[in-house]
C-alpha cells in the first residue's frame, strides 16, 4: 500500500507542476490573443475573459500534462534505481501501474463530462461574453478615448465631448453584408453619436452621423450627406461566422446529439457527424489511458539518459496523436467510407497498441 500512495503522491506533485509549466508557457499568448478579440476593454474584463479560454483548453492539457508526470515520475523511479528495488522486492511492476490508473480513470471521466456537457456551449458563452463586455465598454466610455474597434468596425475622431458622448470629427469603416457579398463604407463626418440598442437578445451600434462625406470606391468621389443612421451587430463583427447557427455537433451537449439521431431527422452528412461527435468525446476519455502507458514506458526506457530528452519525446507523442486524431481522425470518420466510430478512435487505437509494446519491453527490463 505504501508504495501506491508514494507513487500517487509524486505523481500530483509531477502534474501540478506540468499544469503551472504549460500555462506559464501559454498565458503569454494567450493574453495576446484575448486583447486582440476584446481590443476596447480594460484589464479586468479581460481576466473574467480568461477562465473561459482556459476551460477550452483543458481537454487537451490536462491528458498531456498527465504524461509528462508519468514520464517524470517512472523515469526518477529508474533513475534512482527505486525501480530495481521494486523488482527485488517481489512486487509486479504491473502493479506500480494502479494508482496512476485510478488518477487516469478521474481525470478522464471529468474530461469526458467537459466535452459532452460543458465545452460545447463555451463557443456561444465567449461570444456573448465578449458582446456584453463590448457593450459595455461602449456604454461606459473613459473621458478622452476617441477610437473605437469591434472586428471590422472602426471608428477614429479628432475629439470626444465628455458631457454629450458626442465624436467630432470622424472618419468610420462601417463593414456591410449584402447580396453580392462583403463591404465597408469609408465614412467621414462632422459629428457621430454612438447609441446601444437590443433587438431579440442581439446588441447593435446605432449611429447617428451628421454632415457626412462617404467614398464611392467604383468612381473615387465622395457623396455628400446631410444626416445619416447605420446600425452594426455586435455579434457579428466579433464572431466572424455570421451564419453559425450552433446546430453542428460539436456545439451540442452528448444528450442533445443522442437525441437528433434518435429523432431520424437527419440527412446521413449530418448523422455521420454526429455519430462521429459521440465517439470522438468517448475517446477524449480513452487518452489518458493511452498516455499513461506511453509516459511510463518513455520514462523507464529512457533512463539513462536526461529527463528533458524524456519529456521531448512525450511532447512529441502528444503532438502526433492530436494531429493525427483531430485531422486524419476527423477526415476518416466523415468521408463516408468507414464507420465514424473508425476515424474517432484510430488514433487511440494505433497508439494503444504501440503503448503496449513499450511497455512490455519497459516492465521487463
Amino acid at each position: 500500500m505504501k508504495i501506491h500512495l508514494y507513487i500517487l503522491r509524486q505523481l500530483l506533485v509531477a502534474f501540478v507542476f506540468a499544469i503551472a509549466a504549460l500555462l506559464f508557457i501559454a498565458l503569454p499568448g494567450i493574453a495576446v490573443n484575448t486583447v486582440h478579440k476584446l481590443p476596447n476593454v480594460d484589464a479586468g474584463i479581460l481576466l473574467r475573459f480568461l477562465p473561459l479560454i482556459l476551460q477550452s483548453l483543458a481537454p487537451y492539457v490536462l491528458p498531456l500534462c498527465f504524461m509528462l508526470s508519468t514520464v517524470a515520475v517512472f523515469g526518477r523511479l529508474a533513475a534512482d534505481n527505486e525501480w530495481v528495488a521494486i523488482h527485488m522486492a517481489g512486487i509486479h511492476p504491473l502493479k506500480t501501474l494502479f494508482m496512476p490508473f485510478v488518477l487516469a480513470t478521474a481525470l478522464g471521466g471529468a474530461t469526458y463530462w467537459m466535452v459532452s456537457n460543458e465545452l460545447p456551449q463555451l463557443k456561444k458563452r465567449q461570444t456573448q461574453f465578449m458582446v456584453e463586455a463590448t457593450a459595455s465598454v461602449i456604454k461606459n466610455l473613459q473621458p478622452g478615448k476617441t477610437s473605437l474597434q469591434i472586428g471590422d468596425f472602426m471608428l477614429m475622431a479628432e475629439f470626444r465631448d465628455s458631457r454629450t458622448g458626442i465624436f467630432e470629427g470622424v472618419y468610420l469603416r462601417i463593414p456591410e453584408t449584402g447580396d453580392e457579398g462583403e463591404g465597408q463604407w469609408d465614412v467621414f463626418a462632422r459629428l457621430v453619436d454612438i447609441q446601444i440598442e437590443e433587438r431579440k437578445g442581439a446588441k447593435f451600434l446605432l449611429i447617428d452621423m451628421e454632415d457626412i462625406q462617404v467614398y464611392d470606391p467604383e468612381t473615387g468621389d465622395f457623396k455628400q450627406r446631410d444626416k445619416f443612421q447605420s446600425t452594426v451587430n455586435i455579434g457579428e463583427r466579433i464572431d466572424k461566422k455570421k451564419n453559425r447557427t450552433y446546430t453542428r455537433a460539436k456545439y451540442l451537449v452528448s444528450s442533445e446529439v443522442r437525441e437528433r439521431i434518435a429523432s431520424g431527422e437527419l440527412d446521413p452528412k449530418q448523422e455521420r457527424e454526429y455519430r462521429f461527435m459521440l465517439h470522438y468525446r468517448m475517446s477524449m476519455f480513452a487518452i489518458f489511458y493511452l498516455f499513461l502507458g506511453l509516459g511510463a514506458a518513455t520514462g523507464l526506457l529512457m533512463r539513462r539518459g536526461t529527463q528533458l530528452g524524456a519529456l521531448a519525446v512525450a511532447a512529441g507523442y502528444g503532438i502526433v496523436y492530436y494531429v493525427f486524431s483531430m485531422r486524419l481522425g476527423q477526415q476518416i470518420g466523415l468521408g463516408g467510407t468507414f464507420p465514424p466510430g473508425v476515424g474517432a478512435w484510430a488514433a487511440t487505437v494505433l497508439g494503444g497498441g504501440v503503448a503496449m509494446i513499450l511497455l512490455k519491453k519497459a516492465m521487463r527490463r
